[in-house]
């Protein structure tokens, strides 16, 4: 299935009933325009010439959904590497007053500061393991991301020059984003997965706190990337990005749970993750109030009518109200709560691919109900 979005004119007949021969301008000084240096076609476009219909498919909702995951998940694994890093640091000061302690008081107190540095150490390793296949795991859907833009490009070749001849445009600011972040997760996959020595230390924590910069800007982009498309006024509202960023963090949350769920020991940073299903709850909460905000925008656009007619039409409502609003809200946040509530962690995995899920239905139908 093709979701257009109509850029241009038709040419009209003119007096005698004729119309323009095909390649002429219908004014003398209308004549298209070469694209300049820098400037590759929109993703969608490709292959095509202005005045003919213009697609955003299935490829661009992958990216955007892929892209945005990626990000979150980047954003979400590198915030608590840092937090743990921190309360680790705090508990290795530890021992020292347990082994002071021990020498005044005899060895009453070893069996437990073993039994504590053994957890510990435990959940050191735990995390690690976690830290490689999360890092692991966005970088790969990060690639994935940007081989779908470049393929939708058409053109990829192009894509060089928004590097090589930048300009101020909403498209050198996603190529800039999505190039650091590839180069930031790249840094973290060598120090985590491959335990290379100069990725460790202090350059690993300057790489962690960029990434999580980054990856704002990353998840912003993808609903940027929309925003700036003035033909289009369903998506013309900065509430979009809003959207998708809130969107992209709760679907990179619900992608390190699921990571989590998934390694051995997970028992062990079940508690640790409790703060982080808090944050996941938050970030639910603030996407429902930002699709709020947007529909509100678009019920008080008149010319984004024909995109709501879409939206109410009994598929896409359907989509819209299962997937989006019953699998990508309503339920993780009810399984999340009872996750927290009974300390189960059984509920994870459903909540999360159910938020994943959701994710990808709210891209479609943004799309889907404005590219016509």
């Amino acid at each position: 299935m093709k979701l257009r979005k109509t850029t241009g004119e038709t040419n009209e007949p003119n007096e005698a009933g004729e119309t323009d021969e095909p390649g002429e301008p219908n004014e003398p000084g209308e004549a298209n325009e070469p694209d300049k240096p820098g400037e590759p076609d929109e993703p969608g476009d490709a292959g095509e010439a202005d005045g003919r219909e213009r697609v955003y498919g299935p490829l661009v909702i992958a990216y955007l959904f892929l892209g945005g995951i990626a990000a979150g998940g980047f954003f979400a694994m590198a915030a608590w590497s840092l937090a743990f890093e921190r309360s680790t640091s705090a508990i290795g000061r530890a021992p020292s007053d347990a082994d002071g302690y021990r020498r005044r008081t005899g060895n009453a107190i070893a069996a437990p500061a073993r039994n504590a540095s053994s957890i510990s150490l435990r959940c050191t390793q735990a995390f690690a393991s976690l830290q490689a296949r999360m890092y692991t795991l966005c970088l790969l859907l990060l690639a994935l991301a940007v081989a779908l833009l470049l393929w939708d490009l058409g053109r990829p070749e192009r894509a060089l020059l928004v590097l090589l001849h930048p300009h101020a445009t909403v498209i050198t600011f996603g190529a800039f984003c999505l190039v650091v972040e590839t180069a930031l997760g790249f840094l973290l996959v060598l120090g985590s997965l491959f335990r290379l020595t100069f990725a460790q230390g202090r350059l690993k924590r300057a790489a962690e706190i960029l990434c999580c910069a980054f990856s704002l800007a990353t998840m912003a982009y993808t609903g940027v990337f929309l925003v700036g498309n003035l033909a289009v006024p369903f998506w013309n509202t900065w509430t979009i990005a809003a959207v998708f960023t809130c969107s992209s963090l709760s679907g990179g949350i619900s992608l390190l749970l699921l990571a989590d769920y998934f390694i051995k020991d997970q028992t062990l940073l079940l508690r640790a993750v409790r703060p982080l299903q808090k944050c996941h709850l938050a970030c639910l909460a603030t996407e429902a109030a930002s699709i709020t905000l947007f529909m509100s925008v678009a019920f008080g656009n008149p010319n984004a009518q024909g995109s709501l007619d879409v939206l109410f039409s009994p598929g896409m409502l359907a989509t819209a109200t299962v997937g989006v609003l019953g699998c990508g809200l309503v339920a993780p946040a009810l399984l999340e709560t009872y996750s927290l509530a009974r300390k189960e962690c059984r509920a994870v995995p459903v909540s999360d691919v159910l938020c994943l899920f959701g994710g990808l239905c709210l891209r479609y139908c943004v799309i889907a109900c404005g590219g016509i």
